[in-house]
């Protein structure tokens, strides 16, 4: 697919007047909350079996598109670090004592918790335990923590709070599952279309760059609100298209 910034911006600007409902003889009708925008990326000749195909990677957009009221976290840490996690309200601190009870709980109890939270941070240094406590149960939940490349959720011992907790505002899961899609938010309707706009951007560069063969490996692009009509990325034109980017 020939993928330009102009029909990327125009695909967008539409599905953010699909946001508001309208029917002739009727007031507009506004959503009472803020919706998410949300893309969906089909993908064509992937073999999403072959793991050098499969995508499951974190990506850190630009720009924040969650706020601390809408997030849970569980960071399991200790020391420096526990006491300064503690100041956060959305982050919920679990220590090696609290890990040794869980350790303790029934299969239902432990499903139960992971259930709880959005996400999950670690220490490096207490991975092991984490994964000895709860790794069946985060794994099928799909929230077991990421060390880098591939994620932000293992963290070491002199990283600072802030900086990890300001990252998961802005962090989006890129994956393939059982199909050849790729599905996830990259905005919000009340942010700023400037900033929605280098959100998408940021995330269609990584995707070309994650992708075996690039834009040629994506059949079709839809953007969405998250109750909004779904609009298609309309393809660009051949001569307008360069190698190693976007025109």
């Amino acid at each position: 697919m020939i993928v330009t910034e102009t029909k990327l911006r125009e695909a967008l600007t539409k599905s953010l007047d699909n946001s508001v409902w309208k029917k002739e003889g009727k007031n507009d009708k506004v959503r009472k909350f803020d919706e998410t925008l949300d893309i969906i990326v089909n993908l064509r000749d992937i073999d999403i079996k072959n793991p050098a195909h499969k995508l499951n990677s974190e990506f850190l957009l630009p720009h924040q598109i969650t706020t601390p009221e809408q997030f849970k976290l569980c960071f399991f840490t200790k020391e420096d670090q526990l006491v300064a996690a503690k100041e956060y309200p959305n982050v919920d601190v679990c220590d090696i004592d609290a890990l040794n009870d869980l350790n303790k709980k029934d299969a239902k109890t432990k499903k139960k918790f992971v259930r709880t939270y959005d996400s999950f941070i670690a220490r490096m240094d207490l991975m092991r335990d984490v994964a000895k406590v709860l790794g069946r149960n985060l794994g099928q939940a799909g929230k077991m923590p990421k060390p880098m490349p591939k994620g932000y959720g293992v963290v070491n011992p002199n990283d600072k709070v802030e900086d990890i907790v300001a990252n998961f505002m802005r962090r989006i899961i890129v994956q393939t599952k059982r199909a050849p899609i790729v599905q996830t938010k990259f905005g919000r309707k009340s942010m700023d279309f400037d900033k929605n706009w280098e959100n998408l951007d940021a995330l269609m560069k990584f995707l070309e760059g994650h992708l075996p063969n690039g834009y040629s490996n994506v059949k079709s692009i839809i953007l969405k609100t998250t109750m909004g009509q779904a609009v298609h990325v309309e393809e660009g034109e051949l001569r307008r298209a360069k190698k190693g980017g976007r025109r």
